[in-house]
C-alpha cells in the first residue's frame, strides 16, 4: 500500500530521519506516552529530528520495518496504526509493537505529532521481562466476553 496522508508518509520513512526532517515544519511538536519520561512536548525541527537521529543510531538499526493497518484523513490531520519491526540496538534482539501516529499538518509541513504505543511491552522488552508480564485484568473484564 502506498501512503497517501502525511502519518502515513512519515511513519513510511521511519529509520531515515533526514526524510523525516524533510516533512517538518520549522516549529513541529512530537509527543510520546506521558509514562516514557521524555520531554512532552519536544519542541522545534531540531529538537525533533535530534531525537528522530537518536532513535535510529542509538536505539534501533534504520532497516526498521513497517507494516501500515490503517490509515486515514487528508493532509491537514491524518493517523496511522501500524506495527514496528527493528533490530534493537540496547538489547541486540528485534524489537516488535503496535503503534499509533496521529499528525497536524500546514502549509509548511507536519507541525504536530502524536505517538502512541504499548508502554508496558516497550519496558518489558527493555528490562528482559516477559512480554505481557506486567498485564493486568481489569476488574469486569472477564465478564465482557
Amino acid at each position: 500500500m502506498t501512503s497517501q496522508t502525511p502519518a502515513g508518509k512519515l511513519v513510511s520513512a521511519f529509520g531515515d530521519p533526514d526524510t523525516m526532517r524533510a516533512m517538518y515544519a520549522p516549529h513541529v511538536e512530537w509527543s510520546l506516552s506521558a509514562s516514557l519520561n521524555l520531554p512532552r512536548p519536544m519542541k522545534g525541527i531540531e529538537a525533533v529530528s535530534a531525537f528522530n537521529r537518536e532513535v535510529w543510531t542509538t536505539h534501533y538499526r534504520p532497516d526498521c520495518v513497517v507494516t501500515i493497518l490503517d490509515e486515514t484523513g487528508d493532509g491537514r490531520v491524518s493517523a496511522a496504526r501500524f506495527l514496528y519491526r527493528a533490530h534493537s540496538n540496547v538489547t541486540g534482539t528485534i524489537y516488535e509493537n503496535e503503534y499509533t501516529i496521529f499528525v497536524r499538518s500546514g502549509p509548511d509541513g507536519i507541525t504536530e505529532v502524536f505517538e502512541g504505543l504499548d508502554t508496558a511491552l516497550i519496558m518489558e522488552f527493555l528490562t528482559g521481562r516477559p512480554i505481557g508480564s506486567t498485564a493486568t485484568t481489569l476488574p469486569g473484564a472477564a465478564d465482557a466476553g
